[in-house]
């Protein structure tokens, strides 16, 4: 009986929470190496996205330490005031009130761009507008240059290409002298948030079609849709992913087993290119 009542507590507070943040992109540099250039948590239409610089810096470098990772690293910002940046390219289709939040830092021996702002482009041939309240300063740490949960404008909302640019606005380093050619910015944890659209129907993405069962479960799952699932992924609570699946079939088998006792979120790519959305609770 507790166990049951455990359960439609969870469930509950699932339900009270169900228009929270949901996670849409994430970078965080795990491993150190260049695949870290592709976001590694978010909803399915981002975890190809990828991260860049423009304006003539040199190559990123993901070895080199982040706040708790690792961070990507480049240098050649010089002459780089309102050109120089770091870019990201998502969608947020079905997601209003955005937010993005990230870290960065300036070189120690080697002081990079000191005065940074953050601007948003829908589509790829738009013209960049600045994000209110985004000007800010980066130093040799990893809070001067900290943005939490900056609100992007309303026009980003439901987009499906929505370019978001971190920019050096001034040519000054983070000592106060000219920037020069071996300056090092670094910039980690990348993560951009929002809720999904309140259309009076259920949560864009979820479909009754994809079922999940059994539902609470201990080892197994199963999976199945009417339409043929071309890929399939596995996130927990947090966005974090857990999973990833390319079954080319209408039903797969997960074992769970393993996973800590909770709620967690499958997104399946259906072969007409539909993503649904279904969600299971594992027990102890």
């Amino acid at each position: 009986m507790k166990q049951i009542l455990t359960i439609i507590f969870l469930f509950s507070l699932w339900i009270s929470s169900s228009q929270s943040q949901v996670l849409i992109a994430q970078w965080t540099f795990p491993s150190g190496s260049p695949g870290d250039s592709i976001s590694d948590a978010g909803i399915p239409a981002n975890l190809t996205k990828s991260i860049h610089t423009e304006g003539g810096t040199s190559v990123i470098d993901f070895s080199k330490n982040g706040f708790t990772t690792k961070a990507a690293q480049a240098t050649e910002w010089n002459d780089g005031a309102d050109l120089k940046c770091w870019v990201v390219e998502i969608t947020t289709t079905d997601y209003e009130h955005l937010t993005v939040s990230s870290k960065q830092q300036s070189g120690g021996n080697n002081p990079g761009p000191r005065d940074w702002k953050v601007q948003y482009r829908i589509g790829a041939g738009a013209t960049w507008t600045e994000v209110p309240n985004s000007s800010f300063e980066v130093q040799n740490d990893w809070t001067t240059g900290s943005l939490d949960s900056l609100e992007l404008p309303i026009e980003c909302r439901n987009q499906p290409s929505l370019f978001i640019r971190w920019i050096m606005s001034s040519n000054i380093n983070s000592a106060g002298d000219p920037l020069e050619v071996t300056g090092i910015n670094k910039i980690d944890d990348i993560i951009i948030s929002g809720k999904p659209i309140n259309t009076g129907t259920p949560e864009p993405g979820i479909s009754i079609s994809l079922s999940v069962y059994p539902n609470p479960c201990t080892k197994l799952i199963t999976v199945s849709s009417p339409e043929m699932i071309t890929s399939l992924i596995v996130t927990d609570a947090a966005g974090r992913l857990v999973s990833s699946e390319s079954p080319q079939s209408k039903e797969i088998s997960l074992v769970v087993w393993n996973l800590p006792a909770g709620y967690y979120i499958i997104r399946a790519m259906t072969a007409s290119s539909q993503v649904k959305t279904a969600r299971f609770f594992r027990l102890d």
